[in-house]
């Protein structure tokens, strides 16, 4: 099956009148859950989905044990995942505090035996609605409704993606929702999630 690609605009600064150049990104058929991979493991092999689905996220806890302990963790097949850190800038390491250095995000190296599997992926362009026609309030209204039976909240990098917004749409879109009184951010600062205020998204 191939994968779906679309166009999608680079973003021009404000002011600029520069038209504005196109850039391929694929086009997501969704997220796909861990009870999801267990049943088609399970399909391919003698185990049973239960033992699937712990060994999953019995993997997930432990990558985050090790990556909390400083290591860098290394799955044979897929790649290296390390945590990366953010601080605020300094000239001189005595001028900062541990107290001042935060986690940042968590860094993906693949392993070159998966990019060359995935360089011989069959791209073909969508058929489906255009990304440059954005989707309508109650298209965004009825993916958060879905999303939201299982989750209790979404971060901007989820709903990014359930979307296939563009980040700085993302940020708007949910700015909006917030001011709209239908999703309420909670989290770090540095961090937030959102989550659907009581009476909207079936909540």
């Amino acid at each position: 099956m191939p994968a779906e690609y679309d166009f999608y605009k680079n973003p021009i600064p404000p002011g600029s009148k520069r038209k504005p150049r196109l850039h391929a990104r694929i086009v997501t058929n969704g997220t796909i859950s861990t009870e999801e991979l267990a049943e088609e493991i399970h399909g391919r092999s003698t185990l049973t989905t239960a033992d699937i689905h712990a060994t999953l996220i019995s993997l997930s806890k432990m990558i985050t044990e090790h990556l909390r302990r400083g290591d860098r963790v290394h799955i044979n097949g897929l790649g290296y995942l390390q945590m990366t850190l953010q601080c605020p800038p300094v000239k001189y390491p005595k001028e900062i505090r541990a107290e001042s250095v935060h986690f940042k995000s968590v860094a993906f190296r693949p392993e070159i035996a998966l990019k060359d599997a995935l360089k011989t992926t069959h791209f073909v362009r969508t058929t489906r609605k255009n990304h440059s026609a954005s989707y309508s309030e109650i298209e965004v209204d009825n993916l958060l409704t879905g999303y939201f039976l299982d989750h209790p909240s979404i971060s901007r990098e989820k709903f990014q993606d359930l979307c296939c917004f563009t980040k700085g749409t993302a940020n708007r879109r949910l700015a909006k929702l917030v001011q709209e009184g239908k999703l309420r951010k909670e989290g770090l600062y540095r961090f937030p999630v959102y989550a659907p205020v009581p009476g909207n998204y079936r909540k």
